[in-house]
């Protein structure tokens, strides 16, 4: 009887150490299929200032003023992001109108003095960017950017008078730096005035390229 005991707990022993090696083949298996031997590739994480400021130069612009042409357009605007989405921007730009269509037309005397050709603006304007993305140059090269659409209100100055003005528009910003920006940016400012009589509504592009400094 107890020869019969002896035999019983050695095999249940002998069936226990075989579970436990089976189960550690097992183990060693799913192992190998689950961590499969990947080289890690290091990546380094972008360093992004987190300055709300932004300060923009337009050196290369052209606006066209209704009946008055297309001439160069220079500038500058200041910029507060308030978060990553909206932005607000105060602007000033400048240029000089050239003659009339009825001035050419008609071949009359001119209509404004030079002084008075000089057009100048202001404005503030909300801002949102619509499509946060990336350009990619010769497959080397990632740069942030980002498509805006704005829109505000301000006045226009020339003819020594002063007109409300809306603006709406949009542009897009490239990073090429984490403080550098390029930015191309397209606007209607649309007021009214009386210069030929009577009043009329006109829509007034400008397109200029300019650089951001954030600080």
């Amino acid at each position: 009887m107890e020869t019969g005991f002896r035999r019983l707990s050695v095999i249940i022993a002998a069936s226990l150490l075989a579970s436990a090696a089976w189960a550690q083949e097992d183990d060693d298996i799913l192992g190998e299929i689950i961590s499969p031997d990947l080289e890690r590739r290091e990546i380094r994480e972008a360093q992004i200032d987190s300055e709300n400021f932004e300060i923009t130069v337009y050196a290369g612009g052209v606006m066209n003023v209704e009946d008055f042409g297309s001439n160069p357009l220079y500038g500058a605007a200041l910029a507060y992001h308030i978060n990553e989405d909206v932005f607000m921007e105060a602007a000033y730009g400048q240029t000089e109108l050239g003659e009339s269509s009825f001035e050419r037309l008609s071949g009359s005397a001119p209509l404004l003095t030079d002084e008075q050709r000089e057009l100048s603006y202001y404005d503030l304007s909300l801002a949102w960017n619509l499509f946060p993305g990336e350009y990619f140059l010769f497959d080397r090269w990632a740069l942030n950017s980002s498509l805006y659409l704005i829109g505000g209100i301000g006045s226009t100055s020339f003819a020594d008078e002063e007109h409300f003005t809306y603006n709406i528009g949009a542009g897009v910003r490239v990073l090429t730096k984490d403080w550098l920006a390029l930015r191309l940016d397209v606007r209607d400012h649309i007021f009214e005035h009386e210069i030929f009589g009577e009043a009329q509504s006109t829509n007034n592009l400008s397109a200029q390229l300019g650089i951001s400094i954030y600080f």
